[in-house]
């Protein structure tokens, strides 16, 4: 396939060269400048464009690349429409001179738009291949690291345009009114495109999140030490950044899955990619381990990432990566991960060993939350496993547009009614319950209205809701201090059809109780918060906004 796609690359330039070759020189040059203009205000608008589509659900994965190929599409439209309003005919030149010089501006115009077509569709939800060809990417030889010399074009279209509007951006088109230009933002943009921007998980054909909403990635903390010491990696000087990971950053199904490529430290661009570069990417990570504590990993092999226990959520992961990129008092810029740069904290000095251990090993050490003596405990009734979807009855056949499945017969994801009871046809297409990804189990919690449940979300009974207001999450904690956001709900109506509504989003959308439908306060319908907890955990208490709200009593036993 890499043949074959090179053909195809080589073909369709040769193919706009030849049409330009034959629309004479003028059109061929006018063309040529518009192709690069719309270049130049595309990129210039791809950052605060491709923010706006990430706050679109459905538009998260493919955001970045309809940010860049959407836009120049248009520009080069109303572009093209000026040139033939302002140059309607075309000056004569001798017909080899149109072939020769008018073909000339033709390759040019064609490799900088496939270049971009190639830029924008490696920043979109796929494998980290395009027909089957492979950029930059981690390998086996190069120990799970990004390797960035891989050139797999004959012809490097997406190469030869990032390094034009690099250049551009630092020279006659720099930017009048503001400092940061496409070169010190986006260096190595090549790399990223093809293809370490998509460098990710896979597994049974889903692939793991490329992009994530703004907000969903935040650096906590970060120090630099001049000794740091990685398992089966030489003592090095290096930064220990702690990055905390929201639901936006989770793939549904999977949780999290975060490569070594999608994390990198940028700071001045200095034109290489080894030491000294000015980019670097983690060689080491700690997390939380599925039982408690943390643990110290190694992005020594293709097939490690950044995960989480099963069931969580958010997470706490400090990485470590290598400063001899950076020249002594240059320090990063910004961490760029999943599409998002953050700025980089300003370091003073540098930290000790015993700093970095510390903020490796963090404070996730299985020890029980401490919950307020005067919180009352909530009812058993309320709080218990539950993976049906009882008592709605559903088969496949008749499933809703709406609500996608998972592993055949489970809900996984979307919004559906259901009748109460009735007919639930023949087994095979019965749906048998609410998805949970493996070592979790469905939980539900009542928080109805109307003295129907022992724990009060809407300021009923309490002032909680009215201090922590609409955006407040809602979170189940376990013994180890772990929290579990909702994935979702079920709400049953006593009234009218009598349906059961149940809604699922795995992103963690339902996290919010200003997403929960209102009730009335006669009780006279209920309305279960739907959890995914690990097993083999026990549920300690709810928390509504970062406060205590009820203590619980709950151990997450496996399927039997």
């Amino acid at each position: 396939m890499e043949i074959v796609f090179n053909l195809l690359v080589i073909g369709f330039v040769a193919l706009i060269a030849y049409w330009w070759a034959n629309q004479g020189v003028l059109s061929a040059l006018l063309h040529l400048i518009a192709v690069i203009a719309a270049g130049a205000l595309a990129f210039a608008g791809w950052e605060p464009i491709s923010h706006k589509l990430l706050a679109i659900a459905a538009l998260q994965p493919y955001a970045w690349g309809i940010g860049l190929m959407l836009p120049f599409a248009l520009y080069l439209l109303v572009l093209r429409i000026l040139s033939d309003k302002l140059a309607p005919d075309n000056l004569n030149f001798p017909q080899y001179v149109n072939l020769a010089l008018g073909g000339a501006l033709g390759v040019a115009a064609a490799v900088i738009t496939l270049g971009i077509a190639i830029i924008g569709a490696g920043h979109t939800h796929s494998s980290n291949k395009i027909l089957n060809v492979a950029g930059a990417s981690r390998t086996s030889n190069s120990r799970g690291q990004p390797t960035l010399t891989s050139s797999p074009l004959w012809v490097p279209v997406h190469s030869i345009t990032s390094g034009l509007y690099e250049t551009l951006s630092t020279g006659s088109m720099r930017p009048t009114l503001s400092a940061p230009t496409l070169a010190s933002e986006q260096p190595s943009l090549d790399t990223q495109a093809l293809g370490l921007f998509r460098d990710t998980y896979a597994k049974d054909g889903r692939i793991a999140r490329v992009a994530a909403p703004v907000g969903a990635i935040t650096i906590t903390r970060a120090i630099l030490v001049p000794d740091f010491e990685v398992p089966g990696v030489a003592t090095t000087r290096a930064y220990v950044v702690d990055v905390h990971l929201e639901s936006g950053a989770t793939t549904p199904g999977q949780g999290f899955a975060i490569s070594a490529s999608q994390f990198r430290l940028v700071g001045k661009a200095r034109g290489t990619t080894g030491p000294g570069s000015g980019i670097a990417y983690p060689i080491a990570w700690s997390q939380p381990k599925q039982d408690g504590g943390r643990g110290v990993f190694v992005f020594d092999d293709r097939s490690h990432y950044v995960s989480g226990p099963a069931g969580t959520q958010t997470l706490d992961v400090s990485l470590i990566f290598p400063a001899d990129s950076f020249a002594q008092g240059d320090a990063p810029r910004f961490m760029q991960t999943m599409g998002l740069r953050l700025p980089f904290p300003k370091i003073d000095a540098q930290s000790t060993l015993a700093d970095a251990l510390a903020m490796v090993m963090g404070s996730d050490t299985g020890v029980a939350p401490v919950i307020p003596e005067d919180i009352g405990t909530v009812n058993g009734n309320d709080l218990s496993i539950n993976d049906t979807i009882l008592p709605a009855s559903a088969d496949t056949n008749s499933m809703p547009g709406s609500m996608k499945l998972q592993d055949g017969n489970y809900l996984f994801e979307g919004t559906g009614d259901f009748e109460q009871g009735g007919y639930r046809g023949n087994k095979s297409v019965v749906v048998k319950g609410v998805w949970a990804r493996g070592g979790t189990r469905i939980v539900r919690l009542n928080v109805s209205r109307g003295g129907s449940s022992s724990i009060d979300i809407w300021g009923d009974r309490n002032k909680l809701r009215e201090r922590v207001g609409d955006t407040a999450k809602l979170a189940l904690v376990d013994e180890l201090g772990r929290e579990y956001l909702p994935i979702g709900f079920i709400h049953i109506t006593s009234s009218g059809d009598k349906r059961v509504t149940i809604e699922l989003d795995r992103n963690g959308r339902y996290a919010e109780v200003g997403q929960y439908p209102t009730l009335s306060t006669s009780g006279a319908d209920t309305l279960y918060a739907l959890f995914s907890p690990a097993i083999n955990r026990r549920i300690v208490g709810v928390k509504l906004g970062g406060e205590w709200l009820a203590k619980g009593d709950l151990l997450m036993e496996e399927k039997r």
